[in-house]
């Protein structure tokens, strides 16, 4: 290649380089603001249970003062329920009422030989949501009465001395309510 072929690609691509420090070439362009007006987003709370929380030997409907005094065997069942306020505001806002039982610790056989159910009750309705936590619809953002049962059952199929002698405190069970995934929109 010649040297001067050479330099006027050189030349070009300085000229190019300084164009595209000084500035950029423009079109004709044009934009408008519209009015798009506001957007607010909703809630999702659920209260603390009030006096903490009852627990009843569904077995004989006794109510039970210290949870941790009770002596649960194979095919016992015992119900937390929870006395709280429950708000969902969302035009899509749908959630799920599970137990929470990170907080839960003791011996990992009598642990897992408990199964734990959810049900609610609230504006005037009752929902059975059995392990997988009962489905919470929105309402109109103020504060409704719920009242959550967290049933804890001893499988009844535990047998030999599967989870005898052993504890697991339930004094950090608790309610989670989470939003559920908005499916993509089509």
């Amino acid at each position: 290649m010649k040297k001067q072929t050479k330099g006027a690609i050189a030349a070009g691509a300085g000229a190019i380089l300084l164009l595209g420090g000084l500035g950029s070439l423009a079109f004709w362009n044009d934009q408008t603001d519209g009015d798009a007006g506001t957007i607010t987003s909703g809630q999702l709370t659920l209260g603390e249970c009030v006096g903490g929380g009852t627990w009843t030997d569904v077995g004989t409907g006794a109510p039970i003062g210290d949870i941790s005094s009770f002596r649960i065997v194979p095919g016992d069942t015992v119900r937390y329920t929870c006395n709280t306020t429950l708000t969902a505001q969302g035009d899509n806002l749908q959630a799920t009422l599970t137990a929470n039982l990170d907080g839960v610790t003791g011996d990992a056989e009598l642990r897992q030989a408990l199964i734990t159910t959810v049900d609610a009750s609230y504006a005037g309705q009752t929902f059975s949501g059995g392990t997988d936590g009962v489905q919470v619809t929105a309402n109109d953002g103020t504060a409704q009465p719920i009242s959550a049962t967290v049933t804890v059952t001893f499988d009844s199929a535990t047998s030999g001395t599967t989870g005898q002698n052993q504890t697991v405190d339930l004094g950090n069970l608790g309610l989670n309510l989470v939003q559920n995934t908005n499916p993509d929109p089509a």
